[in-house]
């Protein structure tokens, strides 16, 4: 009879080891993965623009890696994602070197005139980063300055909120080197529905805002404007008079509707080349 329990014992034992021997061996059933459907919270974007006269086409760079190529004059990049926190902004001539004062020597955002720290880049931010001034720009005299002349960065916030139905979103910022303080008017040409008539008086080369604490007026602010077909009318000049007459006329500037545009002053008044740029966002 012990035998016989014996043998018992040991078969049961057998099938006990080779059902854990089975299990282990068979894949662990992982559930399915799923695509993200809310944005990540850990990127910034930056959408690039040539704004610098006689400046060669730029490639861009965040944190040394490659974020537009070959951006000439005039152009502007796409947003490109980027991590948050201090990044490190920066423009290399995209053939040769930029010259001028820089020569071989990049542009680089510096946060100060006495600095040369990186950009604090927020979560969920997007931000329009413009390269300004001549080759020629001579070097600040600032007192323990680190800025060496020549094309510099300008950088504004966006905020891309989506315009109304039948708007459009729009600001404009002054970037034409050696142009004194200009105004702007945007005429409607069509449909003749529209009579509304923005303006953006007194503008100074490279000022973003103006005014202080709760009185200060941000430029990088967008204005809604009817979705229209405008005359874009650019004075040298703080305000516009019924005598006013333009410096420059751009005819035929569509605004679409749920569109977001900035526009801007750039080139040299000196030489005849001064223009108006176009930066859609959306």
């Amino acid at each position: 009879m012990k035998k016989n329990i014996d043998l018992i014992g040991t078969v049961t034992s057998a099938l006990l080891l080779s059902a854990v021997l089975l299990t282990s061996c068979e894949d662990t059933d992982y559930p399915a993965a799923q695509p993200a459907t809310t944005p990540t919270t850990n990127q910034a974007r930056f959408l690039f623009v040539n704004a610098a006269p006689g400046a060669p086409a730029l490639n861009f760079f965040v944190e040394n890696n490659p974020a537009a190529q070959s951006i000439a004059f005039g152009q502007a990049s796409a947003y490109v994602p980027s991590q948050v926190g201090n990044v490190q902004l920066r423009a290399k001539a995209a053939s040769g070197q930029i010259g001028g004062v820089l020569g071989s020597n990049d542009v680089l955002f510096r946060a100060g005139a006495t600095n040369q720290n990186n950009f604090a880049a927020s979560a969920n931010a997007s931000y329009t980063v413009f390269v300004t001034d001549t080759l020629n720009r001579p070097r600040p005299t600032t007192t323990n300055g680190t800025n060496p002349g020549g094309p510099q960065f300008l950088t504004v916030t966006d905020n891309l909120a989506a315009p109304a139905a039948g708007n459009a979103h729009v600001r404009f910022f002054h970037l034409a080197p050696d142009a004194p303080a200009v105004s702007v008017r945007l005429v409607p040409t069509a449909p003749a529905s529209v009579t509304v008539t923005p303006t953006f008086l007194n503008r100074a080369y490279r000022v973003t805002s103006v005014g202080s604490g709760t009185a200060v007026t941000n430029y990088a602010n967008f204005t809604p404007v009817p979705a229209a077909t405008y005359t874009v009318q650019v004075y040298t000049a703080p305000n516009i008079s019924s005598t006013s007459v333009a410096a420059l006329t751009v005819p035929n500037v569509a605004l679409d509707n749920g569109k977001i545009y900035t526009l801007y002053a750039r080139g040299l008044r000196r030489n005849g080349s001064l223009s108006a740029g176009v930066v859609t966002h959306n």
